[in-house]
């Protein structure tokens, strides 16, 4: 009888354990900017809380015309969702994109980032990083160009090796709304997903090598996206709603897990008894 007790032990514990391993995962945003803009003009990033960088000496974006590199007031996609963790509620849901364009920061490597929020990657993981990506053709190249995540950790700025971003052109800021797709990074800290990047204000902003060692765990203490210096006649470049997820456990799975523990625990019980 407490052999039989013993194995049966085993099996409900080994049970329990699968359970516990496939409590399944939702994603939960924690950080979320839509870029809202309720004026009848093109702003500046830092209209929202966001700074941006341009050319090999990292020039700020303030020293380009807001119809250059900024937030525009034509239609964001999707138009139904608000800031979380940026500052407060958008200024409007429906109107408001960042973008590049013209001969500044579309001609060459531009950074667009935010540090209105720090990430802690061990209080909250992060899934994945996503935004809307509505980028014209650049003609020249028969290419539409796309962007990179950048996130800074630990002082340095580190940018996906992948290039993420709408594969057909979106002709114009009027038709970004209905034409622009969500592209998603699912997160990794492995090395070979992740570029270096050189970014002093106003000195330099240059992209570096592969990384030889996996990103940092510690916390994220700047994020935003990197474009690359365009060739030929420079496309404008379009995002809104930038997103960063958090996995949570399903409450269902975790119910699953919990039965397989209490089961275990009963039988703890039983044969004390």
């Amino acid at each position: 009888m407490k052999s039989t007790l013993f194995l049966l032990k085993y099996f409900v514990l080994a049970g329990a354990i699968l359970l516990s391993m496939q409590v399944a995962r939702a994603q939960s945003p924690i950080y979320r900017e839509v870029f809202g803009n309720n004026t009848t003009s093109n702003q500046d990033l830092s209209a929202v809380g966001w700074t941006g960088a341009w050319g090999g000496n990292g020039a700020s974006s303030l020293s380009a015309p807001a119809n250059n590199f900024g937030v525009s007031t034509a239609n964001g996609s999707p138009q139904t969702l608000d800031n979380i963790n940026a500052g407060g509620a958008a200024t409007s849901l429906i109107k408001g994109l960042a973008f590049t364009s013209g001969a500044f920061a579309a001609g060459t490597n531009w950074l667009a980032y935010t540090t209105g929020y720090t990430v802690n990657q061990t209080a909250t993981p992060i899934s994945d990083i996503s935004f809307y990506a509505g980028n014209a053709l650049n003609s020249t190249m028969g290419i539409v160009p796309g962007e990179r995540i950048a996130v800074q950790i630990d002082g340095n700025w580190y940018v996906t090796s992948q290039v993420f971003g709408n594969t057909t052109g979106v002709s114009s800021a009027a038709n970004f709304g209905a034409q622009a797709v969500q592209v998603v990074f699912n997160w990794t800290t492995a090395a070979s997903a992740w570029d270096s990047l050189t970014f002093v204000p106003g000195t330099s902003l240059a992209l570096g090598s592969t990384l030889t060692s996996n990103l940092s765990g510690d916390p994220i203490t700047a994020f935003g996206l990197y474009s690359d210096a365009q060739l030929g006649t420079p496309a404008t470049q379009r995002f809104d709603t930038y997103q960063i997820d958090s996995p949570v456990p399903e409450p269902g799975s975790i119910g699953l897990a919990l039965a397989g523990i209490a089961t275990l625990w009963g039988l703890r019980r039983a044969r004390k008894a």
